[in-house]
């Protein structure tokens, strides 16, 4: 009876202790969205829109992501009264925390620089935020919306960010 119990120990031990310990090792994100922009503000007075895309990766531990993110964003330039405004692109880059909820719903915040090019001469890189949430369907396709600021030789800049794409947690 005796050697029973401490085979039945053992099996439980050996049942329980790994499953706990790889609970704890931390997970990998992968994800690639294509970006639809909305300038905001002052900004929608020069450009109608942008297009882009973003990638990223991140670790993280249970619900919980840091992430690093970059990508492109090219604004459209409107024909505002007759004055011309070339194409404005950015390249972000960011930093970031991912916090799942439930159901695979997520909120996220980031911060970085922003790296800008007007035109064919000019180009800057500012700080830049950004902050939205975003739903995982499937374990595969994720759709989000943000809200981004970053500065342009004083001025303020913003867009409204809706995003569709993959993404791969390991």
């Amino acid at each position: 009876m005796r050697k029973l119990i401490q085979i039945l120990l053992i099996a439980v031990i050996v049942a329980y202790v790994p499953s706990k310990t790889f609970a704890q090792l931390p997970k990998a994100l992968l994800f690639g969205n294509f970006t639809y922009a909305s300038p905001q503000g002052n900004f929608a007075n020069s450009y109608n829109n942008g297009t882009g895309f973003e990638v990223g990766g991140g670790v993280g531990f249970g619900k919980t992501v840091l992430y690093a993110s970059t990508g492109y964003i090219n604004y459209n330039a409107s024909n505002s009264g007759g004055v011309y405004f070339p194409n404005y692109k950015v390249v972000p880059v960011k930093i970031g925390l991912r916090r799942y909820l439930l159901l695979g719903l997520f909120l996220n915040g980031a911060v970085g620089v922003a790296n800008q090019t007007y035109g064919s001469s000019s180009s800057s890189s500012n700080f830049l935020y950004e902050a939205g949430a975003g739903f995982k369907m499937l374990g595969l396709f994720e759709v989000g919306a943000a809200y981004t600021g970053w500065t342009n030789n004083g001025s303020s800049l913003n867009a409204l960010l809706l995003k569709a794409g993959l993404s791969i947690k390991l």
